[in-house]
């Protein structure tokens, strides 16, 4: 090591001194720790809990994202759906029958939910598909349906032992129409209430003369706030008597409310047993069409009043229709309908509603012309189900597309909010285009199996499609 000469120590000391004085002026030395540490104020944080504060939280372990992923599917999506079974009993998942852009903010708040997770495996691929059906899974028709549009069509032949369906003295039809504040949405540039009368308006129109039509509204008075709840959920009124169709009185009817409040459907339906009760199944074809856009939401048990409204001496054919209800309303209505021992649908529009009313209509000609002494074999003996098969089949593969389409909106939110990674997302997307794919297939294969029924008899037919579906099925 070099020595420093003594010339170059005497001019580098008083320098070295003169720093360290002046920086002694700017910036004192730290106190000895055991003696000079600052009192801190009152409520302040010591060092070390910010230091806490400040630390980014624990990172899940690899098995707690398996657990919460697990966490987010419903039990009743245990598998993707290949088979017919497996389309028609897969549970509607929770915005099911709603495009993905009417509530895109909402559903995205729900897909942060979901974890990442390095490196998946398929099994894990698979996790994710299917807590993305428990979102957006689709409610897909049953086979049993085009039975039940068979006895609809099939309405007076003697085959049909359901003493509903055979021909009675008197024809009577009865419409529950929701008017809660939800129906007010708009639907192809209309409120949902719109197109309802206008539908409405024009089945009764085409009813016989001597079959008799009534309207009951619910849920048309208050508002939906909560201070006006008690009052809405007492809502419940026959506004148009049952009684042949007159133009005049409908439509002043119809004009009395607007949709506005809460959901009483089992208020609804238990007055509505009310209104037939004098009218007993013995010599009365009973119909009733209880159309509603969402849930019982006035702490009513309308699955409980559905069975007994079924079971009553007014022994009424039971269709509900639901009006463009999410996944949530698509569960109860169907068990509604099921508790009734009658049929589900969901519509979209005023024409799909029309075409509903229209099977009523159907029924009371051939009701009609028994009525009249006219022969009705011509209308009984081979009812064509060609038209009914092919809507079957189109109703299937379009809520298969509109399936899809929400699906491919969430896995595209997902990628572009950054909250799984691309090769994730991609794997979700193949996916989706095999299921598409596998829907659309079943579609086309129901309707050449449904199409060999034409030939049947409706015994036969239904025969056939038990032995075909549902020997060993499990639905949910």
């Amino acid at each position: 090591m070099k020595r420093i000469k003594p010339f170059v120590l005497a001019v580098l000391i008083p320098s070295f001194l003169l720093l360290h004085a002046c920086s002694s002026e700017t910036t004192a030395p730290p106190p000895p720790a055991a003696t000079t540490e600052p009192a801190q104020p009152a409520g302040s944080v010591d060092s070390s809990a910010a230091q806490q504060q400040s630390d980014p939280p624990h990172e899940p372990s690899r098995e707690q994202k398996l657990d919460a992923l697990k966490a987010l599917i419903p039990d009743s999506v245990s598998k993707i759906p290949e088979t017919t079974e497996e389309f028609y009993t897969q549970s509607p998942g929770r915005y099911a029958g709603i495009l993905y852009g009417e509530k895109s903010e909402e559903i995205e708040e729900v897909l942060k939910q979901l974890p990442a997770i390095d490196n998946p495996d398929q099994e894990t691929i698979e996790l994710y598909y299917r807590a993305l059906l428990g979102l957006f899974g689709e409610d897909y028709p049953d086979p049993q349906d085009i039975m039940e549009q068979m006895k609809l069509a099939s309405f007076g032949s003697p085959e049909i032992d359901d003493p509903r369906f055979q021909f009675k003295e008197q024809y009577n039809v009865e419409i529950l129409l929701d008017a809660s504040g939800s129906m007010a949405a708009n639907v192809n540039g209309q409120t949902k209430m719109e197109a309802a009368k206008k539908a409405i308006q024009a089945f009764a129109e085409s009813l016989p003369e001597k079959a008799n039509v009534a309207l009951r509204v619910y849920g048309h008075e208050g508002s939906g706030k909560d201070s006006d709840k008690a009052r809405s959920c007492k809502s419940s009124e026959l506004v148009y008597q049952l009684q042949p169709y007159q133009a005049q009185g409908l439509s002043a009817a119809m004009n009395q409310f607007k949709p506005t409040g809460w959901t009483p459907l089992a208020l609804a339906m238990q007055q509505a047993q009310d209104d037939l009760g004098k009218f007993r199944g013995e010599k009365n074809t009973n119909i009733i069409y209880l159309v509603s856009d969402g849930i019982e939401t006035c702490g009513g048990d309308p699955v409980a009043v559905a069975k007994q409204l079924g079971s009553s001496d007014i022994t009424p054919i039971v269709n509900v229709v639901g009006f463009g209800v999410d996944g949530e309303g698509q569960k109860q209505l169907k068990e509604v309908a099921k508790a009734a021992g009658g049929r589900y649908v969901l519509i979209q529009d005023q024409s799909e509603l029309e075409k509903e009313l229209n099977r009523a209509r159907e029924m009371a000609d051939r009701w009609n012309a028994w009525k009249s002494d006219v022969s009705h074999d011509a209308l009984t003996k081979h009812i064509s189900q060609s038209v009914d098969i092919s809507d079957f089949a189109l109703d299937w593969k379009a809520i298969a597309r509109n399936e899809s389409y929400n699906l491919n909106s969430a896995i595209i939110s997902l990628r572009y909010l950054k909250i799984l990674p691309d090769p994730i997302t991609d794997a979700l997307d193949q996916i989706k285009e095999k299921q598409l794919d596998a829907a659309l297939a079943r579609a086309d294969e129901l309707e050449k199996f449904l199409d060999t029924l034409n030939d049947k008899s409706y015994k036969e037919a239904k025969e056939t499609i038990d032995k075909q579906f549902h020997a060993n099925v499990k639905t949910n």
